[in-house]
């Protein structure tokens, strides 16, 4: 959704990772024919052997590991020797293959599609497509838009904010077999009045909750609850509207202890680093986005190391807004394959766009560079990182540009297993679904991808997916390709 007001670039303000290898393009032999179909039924067990397992913890890899699923959980995981296979189970052989969770983007808003269409209040062509147009676009493409994080390897996303649109997409989610888990972060609930020329309405909903004191805080807590939210998303606007942020401060503790209180998380939107720390001592549980506007200090690092704090990274965001307003957005294999095209044919659509003013493009260029610095700076003191797209921005597809994401990490600095973890784990806890999803454990839900590639040799390698089981059902990546764009 990207709230705070911020600057854009032109094309080319960070060149990273333009080179991958194609995926293989048939699935494991041994899974043809059974591709999109249940594997297992709670009378019967699939057997998932011979694959090195990276299982979402930071633990070593297992070698010659044992999957063991029985309708859509896990019941064992393991060596090959740990692990009693039953003598009926069905069983997939994986040699040479590496087994690990499915991941998850802890920051999408399907308000959004990734069009230049899709934002008016950042580059306005409602005089070319106009956003009521753009709105009826958006959900009939839902279906498509699913399976693209499937195709991706994301199995689970977290909605951090937005219309009642985002429930409606988890509710047919949750009806739809090609699609990830969507959790819903309720929100964003918010202590300024944001115009409808930023934010216009959808079926006449309102994107943010404004709340004018702790008792409208209170019943929109309630009202997230009511409509089943798994968190709360909240947050520091900033830009024009950063007088008016005081009196919040004063009203967020209790949304934080309201939340806490149905069991919801509080995640916090803010890009800037003075109010990041006051979110953090109100109790809030991540921030959903890495300060950009200065290098975090050791003030900062400690206040989130006492509270717990998990920083959402949103990195992509800045090179690829600008990108796909220059109409130059270079795609990483896995966005060519897994994203929509007609998302990516939008970018290109529209001649003589605005020029960004020299300035704005020198901010956002500052803006990168400080968010990946202090990513890095909160890896290195031990801060736990979730990997978050910000998908459905201007050039950020839903689920393939997680791979775009996960290449700045590396280019900031981050090890390849702990961007795994952040990719799986880490993130499930943004939701508070670390006990369904993120890590590949006995009880949690079979959500994994297959892979060809070692990731942990080069995070490029996440792209190469041969399948991707959710909840006990298994899709060849072939399965998950979107529809060819019509000429």
């Amino acid at each position: 959704m990207g709230i705070a007001i911020r600057s854009v670039s032109i094309a080319g303000i960070l060149a990273v990772f333009t080179a991958a290898t194609a995926l293989p393009q048939a699935a494991a032999e041994s899974s043809k024919g059974s591709s999109g179909t249940a594997l297992s039924s709670p009378a019967s067990t699939i057997a998932l052997v011979g694959a090195t397992l990276i299982d979402g913890t930071g633990r070593p890899p297992i070698r010659d590991a044992v999957i063991l699923v029985t309708g859509e959980r896990i019941e064992a995981v393991g060596t090959r020797a740990s692990v009693r296979i039953p003598a009926t189970a069905r069983r997939i052989e994986l040699r040479g293959r590496w087994v690990m969770p499915g991941m998850v983007d802890a920051h999408t808003h399907f308000m959004e599609s990734g069009r230049i269409y899709t934002k008016p209040s950042a580059l306005n062509l409602t005089a070319v497509v106009p956003y009521a147009d753009e709105v009826e676009w958006i959900k009939a493409r839902v279906p498509v838009t699913l399976a693209g994080y499937l195709c991706a390897g994301v199995t689970s996303t977290l909605s951090v904010g937005g219309p009642r649109l985002e429930y409606d997409v988890r509710d047919t989610a949750r009806r739809t077999a090609k699609a990830p888990n969507v959790y819903i972060a309720h929100g964003p609930i918010v202590g300024v009045k944001i115009g409808h020329d930023f934010f216009p309405l959808i079926d006449g909903d309102e994107a943010t909750r404004y709340v004018a004191d702790g008792e409208a805080a209170r019943a929109e807590v309630q009202r997230a609850a009511t409509w089943q939210a798994d968190a709360i998303k909240t947050g520091y606007v900033g830009g024009p509207f950063a007088a008016d942020e005081e009196r919040f401060f004063g009203i967020l503790p209790g949304i934080v202890a309201d939340a806490h209180a149905r069991h919801m998380p509080v995640t916090y939107h803010v890009f800037e680093l003075a109010p990041a720390k006051r979110a953090m001592a109100a109790g809030v549980d991540s921030l959903a986005h890495t300060v950009s506007d200065l290098v975090v200090d050791d003030e900062f690092l400690a206040a989130a190391r006492d509270h717990h704090i998990i920083g959402v990274t949103t990195l992509a965001v800045w090179p690829r807004e600008a990108d796909a307003r220059a109409g130059h957005v270079v795609l990483t294999p896995m966005e060519s394959r897994c994203g929509d095209p007609e998302v990516i044919a939008s970018w290109t659509a529209v001649k003589n766009l605005p020029t960004v003013p020299e300035a704005d493009v020198r901010e956002a260029v500052d803006g990168l560079r400080t968010t990946m610095a202090n990513i890095k700076r909160m890896h290195d003191f031990g801060i736990p990182l979730a990997v978050g797209v910000d998908a459905g921005n201007l050039g950020l597809l839903h689920g393939a540009s997680i791979h775009k994401e996960i290449e700045l990490m590396a280019e900031a600095g981050i090890p390849a297993m702990d961007i795994l973890v952040a990719a799986t784990a880490t993130a499930a806890r943004v939701a508070g679904k670390e006990s369904e999803i993120g890590t590949l454990e006995r009880g949690k839900l079979a959500d994994l991808i297959v892979l060809t590639r070692d990731p942990l040799a080069d995070v490029r390698n996440l792209g190469a997916i041969e399948s991707v089981m959710k909840s006990g059902v298994i899709f060849s990546e072939q399965e998950l390709l979107p529809p060819r764009r019509e000429p």
